[in-house]
């Protein structure tokens, strides 16, 4: 391979690593932080003793399509998983260090439990949720 196509490739791979690097250190770091206030956001109809499960995602987001009826099914039978759309909601995701989708967050008394990143699968969301 010649000096240009390196530099191309090495060019590609910074563009799309950095970007989820910062996602991902932001996703940890806000592990065992306060949420932002809950009574704003799910009012007082949910158990708030019970772990709450913030959904983050986008209609135009391709990993979200395939993840979204697998939690909307899930959301059916548990009330406290919640289902936000960044792009109707930009504030929410921001106040929730949400800088990519699809996103998970796990809220437990009133702090940050847990946080998934990217595209899972129906198994692997049971485990989030069920753990």
């Amino acid at each position: 391979m010649d000096k240009l196509g390196l530099i191309v490739v090495i060019a590609v791979a910074i563009a799309f690593v950095i970007p989820y690097l910062y996602m991902y250190f932001s996703a940890v770091r806000s592990v065992g932080k306060p949420a932002p206030p809950l009574e704003q956001i799910i009012g007082n109809e949910i158990n708030t003793d019970q772990p709450i499960y913030f959904y983050f995602m986008s209609k135009n987001c391709s990993m979200c399509k395939s993840m979204t009826p697998i939690i909307e099914s899930l959301g059916s039978d548990n009330p406290n998983i919640i289902t936000i759309d960044i792009n109707q909601f930009p504030e929410m995701a921001k106040d929730f260090h949400v800088y990519g989708t699809p996103t998970l967050i796990s809220v437990k008394n009133g702090l940050i439990n847990k946080v998934k990143l990217g595209k899972l699968g129906a198994k692997k969301i049971d485990q989030f949720i069920n753990d």
